[in-house]
Order: C-alpha cells, then structure tokens, then sequence
C-alpha cells in the first residue's frame, strides 16, 4: 500500500489521506475501496461497507472490492452472501493470492472443509508462483502467508 498510495493502512492519519484521494477522484473505485479498507481497520465496519458497496458500483468487475466485501460480510455473520462474494472475486481473478485466500475463509466459514483447503492451497501456489516469476517475496507478506508458509 505505502508504494501505491504513499502510506500504510494503520498510519495515524489513513483515514484523513483516503478520504482526501476520494474527494480528489469520487469516481474511481479503487479509492472507494481503498477508502473502505482503511475504515475497515478502524472498525467501521457499517461505513466500510458502504464504501466498499459503492467501488462495486462503480467498477462491478474489481475482484479486491469482491473480496473485501466478502471479508466484511463474514465478520457480520452472513455467509451466503459473504461466499458468493468470495467466489465472484476469484471468478474475476483466479490468481490473486489473497482473492484465493479469502475465498479459503468463506469457504471455511460456509462449513465447506473440502474446498476451503483446496483454496488456501490455490493461495499458497500463487503467492509462490509470483514470487517465482522473478518478482521478489511482498515485502510485508500478508499475514495469512506467514500461517501457510510454517506448513511449507
């Protein structure tokens, strides 16, 4: 996030620069999403959504924005709805280590043992396969990577 936007979601002042990039292009989902990230991390879950919601709008083919959502509505307790957006991101993006992963979790959620493994392990080759491809390791690997990497 620093290399895209400048600053890290948990940097005291996110809040203020997301909002300032949306006011700057109210139109552009990624900034929508961005913004419902960074409100997601300050437990604005209600205000998150509406965000996130309003990038699908506006961009209905933006996996992260599936995906995003998909996480909020977990967190909620939905799980139909959380699963459908879960799969309507990978349907978008197949090779998104974190689409994949999330996708794992709604799996999971949806009590879907079976296909949520099949997917943490869809996330791991990924995230292997891009580091591979001469691109070098993220460097702040998500947190789910440290997790799948200690089972190798």
């Amino acid at each position: 996030m620093r290399e895209k936007y400048g600053f890290d979601m948990d940097a005291t002042d996110a809040l203020d620069r997301a909002r300032s990039l949306v006011a700057e292009h109210p139109d552009d989902a990624e900034m929508a999403l961005l913004l419902g990230s960074v409100l997601a991390t300050r437990g604005e879950i209600d205000l998150a959504e509406i965000e996130v919601r309003r990038a699908l709008e506006l961009s209905p083919r933006l996996p992260r924005a599936h995906t995003t959502l998909a996480t909020l509505l977990m967190n909620r307790g939905e799980r139909e709805e959380a699963l459908r957006s879960a799969r309507d991101a990978t349907a978008l993006d197949k090779e998104d280590p974190t689409v994949l992963f999330n996708l794992g979790l709604a799996e999971w959620f949806a009590g879907e043992r079976r296909t949520a493994k099949a997917a943490f392990d869809r996330a791991a080759e990924a995230l292997r396969a891009a580091t591979a491809e001469g691109g070098a390791p993220p460097a702040s690997p998500p947190p789910w990577w440290r997790r799948i990497g200690r089972r190798g």
